[in-house]
């Protein structure tokens, strides 16, 4: 933890960002570093992913999570279990089933839409 802060104090990026943002940061390494350990794994897998994606594509997941917060709550509960179960699932099935009849049958466009997206950014999380 120590080493991890000393590296950002050491980084020239970290030391040109404003106090209050400095600090933020520092949080969230503070956060991370006490997450369990598949927990950290699967957000910092996250955030490599989400580092190699185009603004339109970020902008696309971010969309998506608030398409998700104004969705009626059972529904909200619904996609949000279909995402945790597709965690599970490797990347290049995803899509398919998305697409597939039981899917299209428990979801509407617009809501396999917002799964599609938010998946973009979710790594794939084998049960361990």
């Amino acid at each position: 933890m120590q080493d991890q802060e000393r590296m950002l104090h050491n980084d020239p990026n970290f030391n040109r960002l404003p106090a209050g943002d400095q600090q933020r940061l520092m949080q969230q390494l503070h956060q991370v570093n006490q997450m369990p350990e598949q927990q950290r794994e699967r957000r910092l897998a996250r955030s490599e992913m989400l580092e190699h994606m185009s603004p339109q594509e970020r902008m696309g997941v971010n969309l998506a999570g608030r398409r998700l917060a104004v969705l009626p709550p059972d529904r909200q509960a619904m996609v949000g279990r279909a995402f945790r179960d597709l965690g599970g699932v490797p990347l290049e099935q995803r899509q398919m089933v998305l697409n597939s009849s039981r899917y299209q049958g428990q979801f509407s466009p617009e809501e396999r839409d917002i799964l599609s997206n938010m998946l973009r950014a979710e790594p794939y999380m084998p049960a361990r």
